[in-house]
């Protein structure tokens, strides 16, 4: 048997996915440290002497620990002395770029990531969800400093938030180890090992490496979901190129949000948007039957989609009290996408239409993005996601076994509804 024949059999394919995935999770354990030694965060209210929202001109409050631009346009600070200051990268705010492109010039030391809840947002909470708002900004993006309006609700919220976290002056996160450049050899690796033409994207890397690694993982969203057809096996490769494309950009700049993973939009679209035109080129005939049900879901959708995949996306409330109530049980909640897309991937064997297995498989795929997406986010403590991930397989699954009864029953039924049994009336 030819080398190429033994590497593409199934248990082949298991194995050395195998092996990836445990490189993957050793480096995550070598930044659990990190990770949880990050968690710390300072919590002020908005009137402290130690902080200074300021327009990007003029700073008021000269002894201000902390310098938050906010609603800021542009950055002047000449003639101010940052001398044991912090600078703030306010993030959701319309100076969050323009801090970041600042920060770049900035003392490692200085800069730091601040989450700020404005006096207007209070009236949309009680004490138990203002608390999971907080608790989620240091549990899932590691926020440095949190600024909040001086309400009796948020003076209750403060002081059992310290009951949970470790309070301190606020700092950036600084790795203790680097080994970003093994990783994404492994990374290059992974990829070329289920797609070997994959090595034509090497010369991206002298332009860009943060580029190159987006799109090899990028690449790699696509050509997994074609060369591996299990299901359980195909989550963990994705799983895997998640957590190696992670390590991949642990330096400074992706653990401070001075950077973010290159083309977080495109990894999300490109996979499906394939599917789309393949469906569109195999099933034309039945599609053209189904275009008053299909244009105005994909449209719909579509839209829902892309505003949901960015960082001001809107929640309902109706999502909302299930996310609180899923997080309630498991701490960390599993991305909603995933659980409603993931048991559809299970289902598709049992669908005996060709178009409909197309059709489900362009959902079943949105699932697997979510969880390469989740890795993407730099900063959040590498070990939370990974805890996420396994916590959505396993209500997955769950959720699965329940809409399998039902598939079963009804196929069970398809199959004996003209025998003699049925027709006098018995059921099972």
């Amino acid at each position: 048997m030819k080398i190429k024949d033994i590497l593409s059999t199934s248990k082949s394919k298991t194995i050395f996915l195998s092996i990836f995935l445990i490189i993957g999770l050793i480096g995550a354990l070598l930044r659990t440290n990190n990770d949880l030694e990050n968690m710390k965060v300072d919590i002020v209210f908005e009137n402290s002497s130690k902080i200074e929202f300021f327009d990007g001109k003029n700073i008021k409050n000269k002894d201000a620990i902390y310098i938050i631009p906010k609603d800021a346009t542009n950055i002047n600070l000449e003639g101010i002395n940052l001398n044991g200051k912090k600078f703030g990268i306010l993030e959701f705010n319309i100076s969050e770029t323009i801090s970041k492109e600042f920060a770049k010039n900035l003392s490692k030391d200085m800069v730091i990531t601040v989450h700020y809840i404005k006096p207007e947002e209070l009236s949309k909470y009680n004490e138990k969800t203002l608390f999971k708002r907080l608790w989620r900004a240091v549990v899932e993006r590691s926020i440095d400093l949190i600024v909040l309006p001086k309400t009796p609700m948020t003076e209750s919220v403060v002081n059992e938030f310290k009951n949970y976290f470790k309070i301190s002056d606020a700092s950036p996160y600084i790795p203790n180890i680097e080994f970003k450049y093994f990783f994404s050899t492994v990374l290059i690796l992974f990829v070329l090992y289920l797609f070997p033409y994959a090595i034509f994207l090497l010369p991206t890397l002298y332009f860009s490496y943060e580029i190159f690694i987006s799109l090899v993982s990028i690449l790699g969203t696509v050509v997994i979901f074609f060369k591996i057809k299990d299901n359980v096996l195909k989550f963990f490769s994705y799983f895997t190129l998640g957590i190696l494309t992670n390590l991949s950009l642990y330096d400074f700049e992706h653990l401070n949000n001075i950077k973010t993973y290159w083309g977080v939009k495109l990894s999300l679209v490109l996979l499906p948007s394939i599917l789309l035109i393949q469906l569109i080129i195999k099933e034309n005939k039945k599609i053209k039957s189904h275009l008053k049900f299909l244009i105005p879901l994909f449209t719909i959708f579509g839209i829902y989609y892309i505003i949901r995949s960015g960082n001001f996306g809107f929640v309902t409330d109706f999502e909302r009290n299930i996310r609180e109530f899923i997080e309630d049980l498991f701490i960390i909640r599993p991305r909603t996408k995933e659980l409603l897309f993931y048991p559809l991937a299970f289902l598709i064997p049992y669908l005996k239409s060709d178009f409909y297995k197309k059709l489900f498989e362009i959902f079943a795929s949105i699932a697997f993005l979510s969880t390469f997406n989740t890795f993407c986010h730099i900063r959040a403590p590498l070990f939370v996601n990974i805890y996420r991930e396994l916590i959505t397989l396993f209500l997955t699954l769950i959720i699965y076994s329940i809409f399998k009864i039902f598939f079963e029953r009804g196929e069970y039924y398809e199959e004996n509804k003209n025998s003699s049994h049925y027709r006098t009336g018995n059921r099972i």
